[in-house]
């Protein structure tokens, strides 16, 4: 019921003024239950979260503070979720200079289908981690040991994401898997790139003109525009994340919200909206506590 509380439905509920998960939750958690500004509740659902069910949500969240906000600068670095490769979606990519692959296995998840993802990401981007769960981490270097291709990250018991084992650059790059990535916004910019103009031309024949245009390029020069593109097109809002509490911050990378639901959610937030509404699951007027 606490990951509900992250998840995108009850986030666009939220900014709509549908107030009900936050009764749901204070029924069932008395830590909870006297919280009746918004902010401080999604913080101290996320302590309780982060110490007893760490879901991806929680990793990709630790992710972006740790790693997007921690290390990069938000100009010239961007972070990704669910990105398809391949056969596969890979979790996390953060793209600057290099591009690097997270692969999420929380203590909930299998590793069987690991090795066939590492292989679909292992020819799309530079580096690939696997951060994991103390529960994995044994499996996980066994594989390592027999395929030294990936890097090793362990989310630790106090929530910090330690490196077991740095990964090596790829040496490795395919032109399918990396362009099939790529929405058509992005493949026509790098056919711009390549060879200026686009004529007027049905979709399916554009696919491949884009398509054929990204393979005269060498490998170094396909997988620097790959980046680029992926970057300029997928850019992070960074004034809508900047502004989200700790708790929040992959809901700005991981989640499709409008605009107004943006407005919403961070008025809400920075208000300190009050979720105390007796009975009623859904907010009419908008109370928030007197500054």
């Amino acid at each position: 019921m606490l990951a509900k509380l992250f998840n995108s439905s009850e986030l666009k509920k939220v900014a709509a003024g549908n107030f009900g998960i936050f009764h749901e939750i204070g029924d069932e958690f008395p830590e909870l239950s006297e919280v009746i500004e918004m902010a401080d509740f999604y913080d101290l659902a996320y302590s309780l979260l982060v110490k007893n069910y760490r879901n991806e949500y929680v990793v990709k969240n630790e992710i972006a503070n740790k790693i997007l906000l921690g290390r990069h600068s938000m100009n010239t670095t961007s972070m990704m979720s669910e990105l398809r490769t391949g056969h596969n979606i890979a979790d996390c990519l953060v793209v600057n200079g290099y591009s690097t692959c997270y692969e999420i296995k929380t203590e909930f998840d299998s590793l069987v289908r690991f090795q066939d993802q590492l292989s679909s990401y292992r020819k799309a981007y530079d580096k690939t981690y696997v951060v994991t769960h103390n529960s994995h981490i044994e499996h996980v270097l066994s594989i390592h040991d027999v395929s030294p291709i990936f890097g090793v990250i362990e989310l630790t018991k106090r929530n910090q994401l330690k490196t077991v084992i740095t990964a090596p650059i790829s040496d490795e790059f395919d032109y399918d898997i990396t362009f099939d990535t790529l929405r058509k916004p992005e493949y026509m910019f790098i056919a711009e790139q390549v060879l200026g103009d686009i004529p007027e031309m049905p979709n399916t024949k554009l696919y491949e003109y884009c398509k054929e245009a990204y393979q005269t390029l060498s490998e170094q020069n396909a997988n620097a525009i790959f980046k680029n593109s992926l970057k300029k097109f997928r850019c992070n809002d960074h004034t809508f994340i900047n502004a989200l509490p700790k708790s929040l911050k992959n809901i700005g990378i991981s989640y499709q919200l409008s605009r107004n639901e943006k407005n919403s959610l961070l008025c809400l937030l920075m208000n300190n909206a009050s979720i105390e509404l007796g009975d009623s699951d859904v907010l009419p007027i908008l109370e928030r506590k007197a500054s």
